[in-house]
């Protein structure tokens, strides 16, 4: 087989899905290297990228876009083969798509990507807490795998209450739902097994559906994105804060807000920065970007709640504004092999939202953007669902209706738009 030169290798491979904004972050790459890539998709035969509002048009923008059965290998290596000396980074954002991912590893050895075993581990919650728990127990809850058939008594007797039952494969805190006691255990498990199957197959899961019950951990949410090179070296970018529905009294576990800088301080940053670490080290996952969510337990204690092989959600634009920090162009150099820029310095204060309805229904309408522009911290928002579609908490499965971005330099000015989101905005379902 030809060498293939370094300078040759000038394909950026997405895996699954793909939006505009990946598209924008290669092209800001290209001209901070001074170098041009080719884009390139690979997915399904059934991924229609013109059916998302937010996909409108970047089939155009990719150089190409090669479709198979995701799940055939053989037809895998068949599109893969032709391409495959010259893909110099390859991306996976989506958990639904990490199988397809981790079959990716042998076919292309010449490119940074974490191994086929660390993909399994870190795209099944009950694998993951295994490992902790093998490796490093203090920072993990006490866990068990059940299913539809399970009694709840055996559930309670090993878990105890309160309680978090969720999904193995799922993001965004969906059908995540916590029970004080046996009879709200028994119900919220039936309600979790008859969405599940459909809530797996609308993100496209191939995972089998499964549910992990969990001990419910007390204390405040943070998430930290780390990146670990191909030698394994980990290096943390600032930590963020996560607000969720909990936290404002709404029973979901939603991510309400996610909030840059925080008010920790250095010092427990450090103990999270120890526990994330320990985490790493139990996955061992390398060459990737990884985000990690830590709970900060009411006792001063840090555990895991998950880690996975990806950036974290509006990590790129978060951090970018906060700390001048380029994520995304971080993870192309930390998958090259070369030096990473992480400045620290505070630039501003940010908060991303992600709102979502009051109960289940058809969406009808959405009150108050004219109120929302008028903050003096209002960056930019995004509808994401239209009127006329399904929407309603994550613990019955769905996403987030509309997402908010703020932006300050004057932490006050922040804080008080934070509190004012929660009036202002009003969605209206039937």
């Amino acid at each position: 087989m030809k060498k293939v030169k370094k300078t040759e290798r000038n394909i950026i491979l997405f895996v699954g899905d793909v939006f505009n904004i990946n598209i924008d972050d290669v092209e800001d790459f290209e001209r901070s290297q001074k170098r041009k890539f080719r884009t390139a998709l690979l997915t399904s035969h059934n991924l229609d990228l013109n059916k998302k509002v937010k996909q409108k048009g970047v089939e155009k923008r990719l150089d190409f876009i090669l479709r198979c059965d995701t799940k055939n290998i053989v037809e895998i290596k068949k599109v893969i083969m032709p391409i495959r000396n010259k893909v110099v980074v390859v991306f996976c954002y989506f958990e639904s798509w990490m199988p397809l991912y981790a079959r990716l590893v042998k076919l292309l050895p010449s490119v940074n990507m974490p191994t086929v075993k660390a993909l399994k581990i870190c795209n099944s919650k009950f694998e993951m807490r295994k490992r902790f728990k093998r490796y490093y127990p203090e920072i993990s809850p006490k866990f068990m795998l059940i299913n539809e058939s399970q009694k709840a008594k055996e559930i309670a007797k090993k878990i105890g209450f309160p309680c978090i039952t969720k999904p193995l494969n799922l993001t965004k805190s969906r059908l995540v739902i916590k029970s004080d006691n046996s009879e709200e255990l028994k119900n919220n498990l039936k309600h979790s097994f008859k969405k599940i199957e459909k809530v797996y197959k609308k993100v496209n899961s191939e995972s089998k559906p499964m549910i992990l019950a969990e001990e419910y951990m007390e204390g405040d949410l943070y998430s930290i994105d780390a990146y670990i090179n191909a030698k394994g070296k980990i290096y943390f970018t600032p930590i963020v804060r996560v607000v969720t529905g909990k936290d404002i009294g709404i029973d979901d576990f939603f991510n309400y807000y996610r909030l840059t800088p925080t008010n920790i301080g250095e010092k427990e940053e450090k103990k999270a920065q120890v526990v994330a670490k320990k985490s790493i080290k139990s996955t061992k996952p390398s060459a990737v970007t990884v985000h990690i969510e830590l709970m900060r337990t009411k006792k001063g204690k840090w555990k895991i709640v998950e880690l996975q092989t990806r950036p974290g959600g509006y990590r790129n634009e978060m951090l970018k504004l906060s700390f001048g920090i380029k994520h995304q162009e971080n993870d192309f150099l930390n998958k090259m092999g070369k030096k990473l820029i992480i400045p620290k310095k505070i630039k501003s204060h940010t908060a991303v939202f992600e709102i979502f309805p009051e109960k289940e229904g058809k969406l009808v309408s959405i009150q108050g953007i004219e109120k929302l522009k008028k903050l003096k911290s209002f960056l930019r928002y995004n509808q994401i669902k239209k009127n006329g579609d399904d929407c309603g908490y994550s613990r019955d499965g769905h996403i987030y209706v509309l997402l908010i971005v703020l932006n300050s330099y004057n932490k006050n000015i922040l804080y008080r738009d934070i509190e004012k989101i929660k009036d202002i905005i009003k969605i209206k379902v039937k």
